[in-house]
């Protein structure tokens, strides 16, 4: 079907989505995907993941409770929202730990790294490429 250019080309409903696969100039996870296979060992982005989501919920939930607790005593207690934090890591422990061991905290992962029992060219995550 010809356009009102000359050029060949499908028609284009309004309203669709439509995908070039041309170059584009920005930031795509497809280059994403490829750095981490060509200088990670497989499966590290999973651990990447699973490390962001349990350290994003852990600082949420504490956050969150001491934020209640502050705000309102009869909410949130003060031990409840101590409780809270004990219970996040147990929880993520058990979520995540069998995936990426469940370092939420950077300080337990440099202090395994320390001891040599986590290999410290993953201890850097994005910024130590080998």
């Amino acid at each position: 079907m010809e356009s009102e250019r000359g050029n060949s080309s499908k028609s284009i409903k309004p309203n669709e989505l439509v995908f070039d696969e041309g170059p584009k100039s920005g930031f795509s996870f497809h280059y994403l995907l490829i750095f981490f296979q060509e200088y990670y060992p497989p499966g590290f982005l999973k651990k990447v993941i699973a490390e962001i989501i349990a350290t994003y919920l852990l600082v949420f939930v504490t956050c969150g409770a001491a934020a209640i607790s502050g705000s309102d005593e009869h909410k949130v207690s003060r031990l409840g929202a101590s409780v809270a934090g004990g219970l996040i890591v147990t929880v993520m422990i058990y979520a995540v730990g069998h995936i990426s061991g469940a370092h939420m905290n950077p300080a337990v992962t440099f202090a395994f790294a320390a001891v040599r029992h986590f290999p410290w060219r993953q201890v850097g995550y994005l910024f130590l490429p080998t």
